[in-house]
């Protein structure tokens, strides 16, 4: 053999021998019983666009690709969806359940506290379907009960995200679980437990979006002066109203951040309710922001529910982005100059803030 010949196939076997492996994620996925056969199940990041889609066929389908870094992209089909953590190794995930899923380190982590708190939610919803049922007719009774379970369930959620957040803190299963918690924390709480995070973890989609989110809410904090918005059709007659129309008017406003299909929105009617009834009048107004709805299910579930006190209809993210709200309901209450009093009242808290402040005056 030519020696130059023999040389460039030497260095050519040693270029193959020598590079590394390519790692590859394999996603395969089932589909519950239903006609899903043809249809595309997409993979959905943090951008517009879907990042990829695979066809289901015979109730299945299949992802491969290159993990350039670990993270979390969300399956979807139809209304069904999965959160999985795109790792390298094989991941089965089946979309009648977002907790079924597993077959790699990170995914199995997730698994462990998806299913941990599916466990929370449906002990909480039991119980909360006995109260409902065992007090019929006494409200009083009732809403204690009520209260004694959100305070009790916020304690035990507490302590599951603190436990897994802990063993977690340095994978992306903790940012799933970061993402989670600091939707009931402080701005100040929020940078406090950012910090815990490995630091590897600290930018990963969407972190430095919530990042950006707890620092609305630092402008949107207690003491702050309120941010005014405008709703074109936000009147029930379709017209115009601004969010500086009820607030910094010489009045304290309650205002509830709400939405038709938000049974924890629902459940806190009775508790506003009470305080509009007890100290609407010259000093005080309770306002509904309907937000994140359809317009027409929100006028449904005022007329149902009997919703009394004035509302903004058809605000969709504005207030929300605006307030850094991540969920719902979210009740604040302004001062009659528009300075934030409190935020994020519920039950008990927001019955006593609310008398608090009308007898400082």
């Amino acid at each position: 053999m030519n020696k130059n010949v023999y040389w460039f196939v030497l260095a050519g076997m040693l270029a193959v021998s020598c590079s590394p492996e390519k790692k590859t994620y394999v996603i395969h996925g089932t589909v519950p019983d239903g006609d899903f056969n043809g249809q595309r199940v997409y993979m959905n990041g943090y951008s517009e666009a879907p990042l990829d889609s695979a066809l289901v066929v015979d109730g299945r389908f299949t992802f491969t690709g290159t993990p350039d870094t670990g993270a979390f992209v969300r399956l979807d089909l139809d209304r069904l969806f999965t959160n999985v953590v795109r790792e390298e190794g094989t991941v089965e995930v089946d979309l009648s359940d977002p907790a079924l899923i597993g077959g790699t380190p990170l995914n199995d982590a997730l698994r462990n506290y998806l299913a941990e708190l599916n466990d929370f939610y449906d002990s909480s919803s039991e119980e909360y379907g006995r109260i409902m049922e065992g007090a019929s007719g006494n409200e009083a009774a009732q809403f204690e009960q009520l209260e004694a379970l959100r305070q009790t369930a916020q304690l035990r959620y507490n302590a599951i995200l603190a436990a897994q957040f802990e063993a977690n803190r340095n994978n992306l299963t903790g940012s799933r679980i970061f993402i989670d918690w600091t939707n009931y924390l402080s701005p100040e709480e929020t940078d406090s437990l950012y910090a815990e995070l490995g630091a590897h973890v600290r930018n990963v989609p969407p972190l430095p979006e919530r990042m950006q989110v707890n620092e609305t809410k630092k402008r949107t904090a207690v003491g702050q002066m309120f941010t005014d918005f405008t709703v074109e059709n936000g009147k029930a007659d379709g017209t115009p109203v601004s969010f500086s129309d009820y607030i910094g008017k010489g009045k304290y406003v309650l205002v509830d951040f709400w939405a038709s299909w938000c049974g924890p929105c629902l459940a806190e009617n009775p508790v506003i309710a009470e305080v509009y009834r007890k100290y609407r009048g010259d000093r005080f107004e309770v306002l509904g922001v309907a937000v994140w709805d359809d317009r027409n299910e929100t006028l449904e579930a005022i007329r149902t529910h009997g919703i009394a006190w004035p509302q903004i209809l058809d605000a969709r993210t504005v207030p929300t982005d605006l307030y850094g709200i991540n969920g719902i309901p979210h009740i604040i209450l302004f001062g009659p100059d528009g300075v934030i009093l409190a935020r994020n009242l519920r039950g008990n808290d927001l019955k006593s803030k609310i008398a608090e402040a009308l007898s400082e005056e």
